[in-house]
């Protein structure tokens, strides 16, 4: 298993940061390598050809490493999870009483373009709710899935409490019907195993400023065979077939570059963006996704007896690195909130929830001072 990793982030000693789903903490290679990048621009006002691809080029082969994919080629640099989401709105086939199925209290990157998208086409936007009485949310959205089905964009695990989802069986009756499996994995990819290889989505999206450790900003999509032959957002310069070749940039060409270059963004060749999450996706590499999850099972296990005693119980299945706690009723949230605040705990709140989501630079002693706050808002 790893060792804490905190000696790789500039976190004070006494915060107890655990709120990766909000934003990762900086990296201190990503902000040594965004360093390294301004003194070299200081130091040359121009920027070579080469220097537009050959990064571009790296970043997307590890990005395609992280998530087991066969061709780096699928993979599109994007700017955000909602501009890979409205890549594969715009491309997806979708006739009059068609249906396209979300989740319920999905995040709004992947929830407004299927809402506008279904409007347009007098498609039906279906949200599955979250069952109770113990059941899986994994079965109630097979159930919902039908031969009018046009497309499932779901995240890998939800935003707010963590609930992970079964994607291989939602994938295998999705073949079925033949409808298309969009998956924002934003708050997974980095964090939790992802094989696009053995999933075979249609599209996979991700940010990359919270598990993916990168700066704010930027994002990577994986696009299927589905998405070969479409069309982008934008027509940009650098995404057409021969755009290496500067002295030529006014033979306009139509064709693009192959797979999934012609979906990223303009600007791609960050000069500083792309050496910082380079160092991120290095670094992911080296602790591997499933490696993290080990790392933050073992806090869970830390304090899951203590939480039980509150009244608190963990899911029985979970991704332990972003979890939502459902509060007894002899607590109050105000009092929790003020209480953590205190104890320089930082945690999102989503609705009733309190998120947690512990990562590699965390330690037992912050999980325990977070059960600490709980007990100490609990109703005198």
């Amino acid at each position: 298993m790893l060792d804490n990793q905190r000696h790789l982030f500039p976190l004070a000693a006494d915060d107890a940061y655990l709120n990766g789903a909000s934003r990762s903490p900086q990296l201190i290679a990503g902000a040594a390598a965004a360093r390294a990048a301004l003194r070299w621009r200081e130091e040359n006002s121009g920027m070579p050809i080469d220097a537009f691809f050959e990064p571009v080029d790296r970043l997307r082969a590890t990005f395609a490493r992280l998530i087991n994919a066969r061709e780096a080629d699928r993979v599109a640099l994007i700017p955000a999870a909602s501009y890979g989401i409205a890549t594969v709105a715009k491309n997806l086939p979708l006739l009059r009483g068609q249906k396209i199925i979300v989740l319920q209290d999905q995040f709004p990157s992947n929830f407004y373009a299927w809402h506008r998208k279904c409007a347009d086409a007098g498609a039906h936007l279906v949200t599955v709710a979250r069952p109770g009485n113990g059941e899986r949310w994994t079965d109630a959205v097979l159930q919902a899935i039908d031969e009018d089905t046009a497309a499932v964009a779901m995240p890998h695990v939800h935003w707010s409490d963590g609930t992970p989802f079964d994607l291989a069986a939602i994938r295998t009756r999705t073949e079925e019907v033949g409808s298309w499996l969009i998956i924002d994995g934003t708050q997974s990819i980095g964090a939790l195993p992802f094989d696009v290889e053995h999933i075979r989505p249609d599209a996979l999206i991700a940010g990359g400023y919270k598990w993916l450790l990168g700066p704010y900003g930027c994002g990577y999509a994986w696009y299927g065979p589905r998405m070969d032959d479409g069309v982008p957002l934008e027509e940009n310069w650098i995404n057409r077939d021969g755009s290496h070749d500067f002295s030529r940039l006014a033979d306009y060409r139509h064709a693009y570059r192959p797979l999934a270059g012609r979906y990223s963004v303009g600007q791609h060749s960050n000069f500083l963006s792309i050496p910082m999450q380079q160092a991120a996706l290095d670094q992911l590499l080296e602790w591997r996704p499933e490696r993290v999850q080990e790392y933050t099972a073992a806090l869970w296990r830390e304090i899951e007896d203590d939480l039980g005693d509150l009244g608190i119980a963990l899911p029985v299945v979970r991704a332990h690195h972003l979890i939502g706690l459902r509060l007894p009723p002899n607590m109050e949230m105000d009092k929790a909130q003020r209480e953590l605040a205190e104890r320089r705990v930082s945690v999102s709140y989503r609705g009733e929830l309190i998120r947690i989501s512990p990562s590699v630079y965390n330690l037992p002693e912050e999980m325990h001072r977070t059960v600490a706050a709980l007990r100490a808002a609990i109703r005198t």
